[in-house]
């Protein structure tokens, strides 16, 4: 029998992936605001019972990570509540619940790649409901599959690749932060792995995002050089010199060994995936 899989955020940069991905061979639901919100405890009975999933992939969160230290009740209610509200649902019908972490629950003082094991230490309001999240997912759901990511891109919603182009079309100058270390995840990609983890029945937590490492600053540089046709002058700086209201942790490289035990398979490199998305984005029409 065809799996029955519910989307939460079905509308946003990730769960129209996830759509995609899983539509072809599951009978997909997916909902978003307003027809379903996730911090109402009836919604989610009536959304989830009456569909009756066997996976639920929540992909429904609050990302507004600056906005978060003035708004961090708002956070706590859609991350952390959020994720309690979907996770007995899903306990109470027998459905796997698949999420997603941050790697804004470290505190970017490592010096080598992050494991699932490592300690949370989140600097932010942002960061803080993240892992409240995770606290409510393991309390409330124990079939369930968290996978951190980070830096998340795509064709769907608001997202760095997006903006350093279209701030280059407006002939804004481009300060962009050098001292923070990541890897850019590919929205389609994460899709994919998602599949991969669910087909190989893993459990718990695994991070994952495309292979390499990088700053934000020679991101922004690498996006320019292959997508915007006239020379943009970019400033590297430091984050302090941005003021962002929310801390960010300095290194947060996510460590894919886990993923790669379990599935077989190694994440592309962060380079060949931005190339593809570009060449979506130019083919489907969007303007920057």
């Amino acid at each position: 029998m065809r799996r029955r899989l519910l989307i939460t955020g079905g509308a946003g940069l990730l769960g129209r992936e996830i759509d995609d991905i899983f539509r072809g061979d599951c009978d997909v639901l997916a909902v978003d605001l307003p027809e379903c919100d996730v911090t109402s405890p009836a919604e989610c009975r009536r959304t989830i019972g009456g569909f009756r999933p066997d996976v639920v992939v929540h992909c429904a969160a609050y990302t507004a990570v600056d906005k978060a230290e003035s708004e961090e009740a708002s956070a706590m209610a859609v991350n952390a509540g959020g994720t309690r509200n979907v996770a007995r649902e899903c306990r109470a019908r027998g459905a796997l619940l698949v999420t997603y972490g941050s790697d804004y629950v470290f505190d970017g003082t490592a010096n080598r790649p992050y494991v699932e094991e490592d300690a949370a230490r989140p600097l932010s309001a942002y960061g803080r409901s993240k892992w409240a999240a995770e606290e409510a997912l393991r309390a409330e759901a124990p079939e369930h599959l968290l996978v951190r990511t980070q830096w998340l891109f795509g064709p769907h919603g608001r997202n760095f690749v997006f903006a350093i182009l279209d701030r280059a079309r407006r002939g804004e100058p481009l300060r962009v932060v050098s001292d923070q270390r990541g890897s850019p995840t590919y929205a389609r990609d994460l899709a994919e792995a998602t599949r991969r983890l669910i087909d190989a029945g893993a459990r718990g937590t695994v991070h994952f995002s495309n292979d390499g490492e990088t700053t934000w600053s020679e991101y922004a540089a690498f996006v320019l050089e292959r997508a915007c046709p006239e020379a943009v002058a970019l400033t590297p700086c430091r984050t302090a010199d941005l003021g962002f209201p929310a801390p960010r942790p300095a290194y947060s490289v996510l460590s894919k060994e886990k993923y790669r035990r379990i599935t077989g398979v190694a994440p592309r490199p962060w380079r060949e995936a931005v190339l593809e998305f570009l060449g979506r984005a130019y083919e489907g029409g969007v303007a920057w």
